[in-house]
């Protein structure tokens, strides 16, 4: 039987040394550097285990025995930055450089949050939920409740890309939160996206059903800098995970944009921190489907590669009516990432200084390796799978728990002494009059805008004047050839080829009938003439599988 490899069968190889407990009284002896090192190595690798992370203390903390000997003063500073609300996971990245960069950030002294803000986009989040939930009772909205520090933690990764250059944002996401981040993130008014609970324009889909938390947004978020960031929300069905590999291709295009160089693209990294994908999964979804999966595993690859993404599991616990330990097979949601070299960070959604943190470091380390990451932000959701199903049938004990628990904006109001009373009455003004003027409207308005660059694209009706000549004489047919079947002096090229360069000169001085391959050719040689660059990927383009793509 092939061997169950266990966390136990995982143990560093130096293994650490538990402190010395002083010969009398309570008093902790001082840790000597060498001491310290495989400690605060033992933390790193497992604290994330002992983390707590569920607000609601049901997904409980796991002993692991390499922690439980280790006490005294390194062993209660490293417990305290590795098993509190942050569960780092990334001692399984290959590159020490790494690991090192992100332990010396993690162990370091936290800079200021502004802890105003943070109330005031919670205050935000939860109130433009209750309002839709007193407006449209059971009518389907995919509440962020139990979550919203979400909000605070797109602030934060905006605000740190903004630092490094963004320009724009992609963001994916399925429909759990989706309409609190086209308000919050994208920036939409309030009274554009509650139109679509209204139906004021029977003739048009968007306020139908499923659509108003389906459809794609785009808007300008301005970061706490004051620099301005083109935020695109991609439209996306109940399908999930379909939409991340259309967002990051998204990104890829942008990107070859911002870059183009004549003939040549720069994928400099600044040239790929101008354009930050962002993909907010449900932790069922992410640790269920394959398609996230296939979209990450060509993260690192030269022809596919975008820098980076910044994958956000909205992760309340629960997945319709499964439960975590009936759902996956691994601890996390998120273990299936550590199939690359990905770090994990876990974070209690109910600490949100913390998911502040968090998010400021998923930006800094996307910007600074260009590589994929991950943050988990745990919480739970207060309502049903969506507003209209009773979820006290299938989970009694948990929604009993959550009809006790406060809000998290109530909870941070009275951890950090901040008098919550006046904004909560502004913001809730706001959102009431806002809605007001939703019902006011006679068409819902269009969330989201194309870039200026599809301005020329003729839409609509087909008329006859959209016709254009789109051959090429004969003279530019020969001097595309011509390129094309040039071979350098210094290159031996195999003779299939040879002959197959030959045929093709044939074709292009018309001595020969032009095949579909050459016609594909051709094609591609006049767009090059024009100064549009042709990108082909796949085992077709660079090994020759398919012979009448040779160039």
């Amino acid at each position: 039987m092939a061997h169950r490899t266990t966390v136990e069968d995982q143990r560093p190889t130096n293994k650490p040394k538990a402190a010395k407990k002083p010969a009398t009284g309570g008093l902790t002896t001082a840790v000597s550097q060498e001491d310290r090192q495989p400690i605060f190595d033992a933390f790193r690798r497992w604290g994330y285990l002992e983390a707590t992370l569920d607000p609601l203390g049901l997904f409980e903390p796991v002993k692991h025995p390499d922690l439980d000997a280790l006490t005294g003063e390194a062993a209660a500073e490293a417990r305290g930055i590795y098993c509190n609300t942050v569960g780092a996971d990334f001692m399984h990245l290959p590159e020490p450089e790494r690991r090192r960069w992100i332990a010396e950030r993690l162990e370091a002294r936290s800079g200021q949050i502004d802890q105003h803000k943070i109330l005031e986009r919670l205050i935000r989040a939860d109130l433009f939920e209750q309002v839709l939930q007193a407006r449209y009772l059971g009518t389907k909205r995919f509440s962020l409740e139990g979550v919203t520090a979400l909000i605070p933690l797109l602030d934060s990764i905006l605000d740190t890309a903004g630092e490094h250059g963004a320009r724009e944002s992609v963001m994916a996401m399925s429909h759990r939160g989706r309409l609190n981040v086209m308000v919050h993130a994208a920036c939409k008014t309030p009274h554009e996206v509650v139109a679509g609970f209204e139906d004021v324009d029977p003739r048009s889909v968007l306020g139908a059903g499923d659509v108003k938390y389906h459809v794609g947004a785009t808007g300008t978020y301005t970061t706490s800098a004051g620099k301005e960031i083109g935020i695109h929300l991609v439209s996306n069905p109940s399908h999930l995970e379909a939409v991340d590999p259309v967002a990051v291709g998204r990104v890829r295009a942008k990107q070859t944009r911002y870059g183009l160089r004549g003939p040549y693209v720069d994928r400099s990294p600044e040239t790929l921190n101008k354009v930050v994908p962002i993909v907010m999964h449900g932790d069922a979804a992410f640790a269920g489907q394959g398609i996230w999966a296939e979209t990450l595993n060509l993260a690192d690859l030269k022809a596919y590669t975008v820098g980076g993404t910044i994958h956000i599991i909205v992760n309340n616990l629960i997945g319709f009516t499964t439960k975590p330990t009936e759902e996956h097979s691994s601890r996390f949601a998120s273990d299936i990432a550590k199939r690359q070299s990905v770090p994990i960070f876990h974070v209690n959604a109910e600490d949100p200084d913390a998911v502040v943190r968090i998010g400021k470091l998923a930006a800094e380390y996307r910007a600074t390796f260009g590589n994929d990451v991950v943050v988990d932000l745990i919480g739970y959701r207060r309502h049903g799978h969506s507003e209209v199903d009773d979820p006290t049938i299938t989970q009694p004990l948990l929604y009993e728990r959550i009809k006790n628990h406060a809000a998290l904006w109530k909870i941070y109001a009275q951890r950090t002494g901040m008098d919550s009373s006046l904004m909560v009455e502004a913001v809730r003004k706001e959102y009431e009059e806002e809605q007001t003027k939703a019902r006011t409207l006679r068409k819902i308005p269009r969330l989201r805008r194309l870039p200026d660059y599809w301005s020329p694209y003729q839409h609509g009706r087909y008329k006859p004047e959209y016709e254009v000549d789109t051959g090429l004489t004969t003279e530019k047919l020969a001097e595309i050839t011509d390129g094309l079947v040039r071979v350098p002096e210094s290159f031996h090229i195999h003779p299939k080829i040879a002959k197959l360069l030959e045929q093709r000169a044939e074709m292009g001085h018309g001595k020969r009938a032009v095949d579909y391959g050459f016609a594909e050719t051709l094609a591609f040689g006049s767009v090059l003439l024009e100064g549009h660059p042709v990108r082909l990927t796949g085992q077709d383009t660079q090994r020759g599988t398919f012979n009448q793509r040779h160039a």
